[in-house]
């Protein structure tokens, strides 16, 4: 669910900034940053699900998939006991997210907005978002 709101802001995002910046194409640069945002996603996901087959563990293999057992969940063992499985499990999860993102903020530096890559110019424009989206809500 969240990485469909982040898509939605992503594309308000690029869809402003190329309005912003003139570029022509404004449609066609949505469109694209939409698709590569998934794409690149999913691809991350795919890395993580081959870490974990890497780790030699099955994470689902002890689950009682018919629930006919009284206990319906894994107790422990695996990857996910202790400190480091709370933190490979939150890096599982907000990694892809984060990269899609990245990948969007790498595009529209680069080819959208023709600006040198630093972390100024690849966060540029994101407090302008939301001040646009929360202006749309007004009625004078």
């Amino acid at each position: 669910m969240f990485g469909g709101v982040l898509a939605i802001l992503i594309a308000i995002w690029v869809f402003r900034t190329t309005v912003k910046a003139k570029t022509g194409n404004v449609i066609l640069w949505t469109a694209g940053a939409a698709v590569l945002f998934f794409v690149v996603q999913i691809l991350f996901y795919n890395i993580n699900i081959f870490i974990i087959d890497g780790l030699g563990t099955d994470v689902g293999g002890e689950y009682d998939r018919d629930l006919t057992d009284i206990g319906d969940r894994k107790d422990g063992g695996g990857i996910q006991d202790g400190f480091f499985g709370s933190v490979l499990g939150i890096l599982f999860e907000l990694l892809p997210l984060f990269m899609a993102w990245l990948s969007i903020a790498f595009i529209r530096t680069k080819y959208i907005l023709k600006e040198d890559l630093n972390v100024k110019n690849l966060i540029s424009g994101i407090s302008d978002m939301f001040i646009g989206i929360k202006n749309s809500f007004k009625t004078n």
